[in-house]
């Protein structure tokens, strides 16, 4: 609000209280990470098929994590390096996982959503999560990001995958806190799930 100062000059407003923002974060990552959780339900009820279910989703959550504002990134660690490492860890899980089930046809629909889904899933939890958290410290930033990306995976996957998707998480925060960019476990997210379709 603005009011006329002595000598008919303009005032200059009050700050905002700084706690709206964490706020509006909380609840915007509440809501995401409900609509992840929701996955099972939502194509439960899809009438058109999972893909573009799916598809709205991902895009949403793409577009949420990549818009919502936040400090430029400070610069980090090589990228090279990073990268090699974290796809690296996830070739070799791959390789351990060798007697899994068979990874459903890599049709270009199958590729494509789960590139989608990978970038989407990054820019949520590594830019929008990991960002609103970091106010309490790298760690709780990495922590959290990481356990709430592991624990939306459940009710897709099941209970058995909480470890693993956790371990992920935290290798992908770790990406994310020493290079100071969510691009980087983009790729690498978005390669590693290409790793299961292949």
């Amino acid at each position: 609000m603005t009011s006329a100062a002595p000598g008919g000059q303009l005032a200059v407003p009050a700050p905002r209280p700084a706690v709206a923002a964490p706020r509006v974060a909380a609840l915007v990552v509440a809501a995401g990470c409900a609509a992840l959780t929701a996955r099972p339900l939502l194509l439960g009820v899809a009438g058109a098929g999972p893909a573009p279910v799916l598809t709205a989703l991902f895009l949403a959550l793409l577009a949420v994590g990549a818009l919502w504002p936040a400090a430029a990134a400070r610069p980090g660690s090589p990228v090279a390096p990073v990268l090699a490492l974290g796809v690296g860890a996830f070739v070799v899980g791959r390789l351990l996982a060798a007697g899994s089930p068979p990874p459903p046809p890599a049709t270009a629909l199958v590729v494509g959503l789960n590139t989608l889904a990978a970038v989407a899933e990054e820019a949520f939890f590594r830019r929008l999560v990991y960002g609103a958290l970091l106010a309490g410290g790298p760690a709780v930033a990495l922590g959290g990001s990481a356990l709430l990306f592991a624990a939306v995976h459940v009710t897709v996957y099941g209970l058995w995958v909480l470890p693993l998707d956790l371990a992920a998480g935290l290798l992908l925060g770790w990406q994310r806190q020493v290079t100071g960019s969510w691009a980087v476990p983009a790729v690498t997210h978005a390669l590693a799930n290409l790793l299961v379709v292949l």
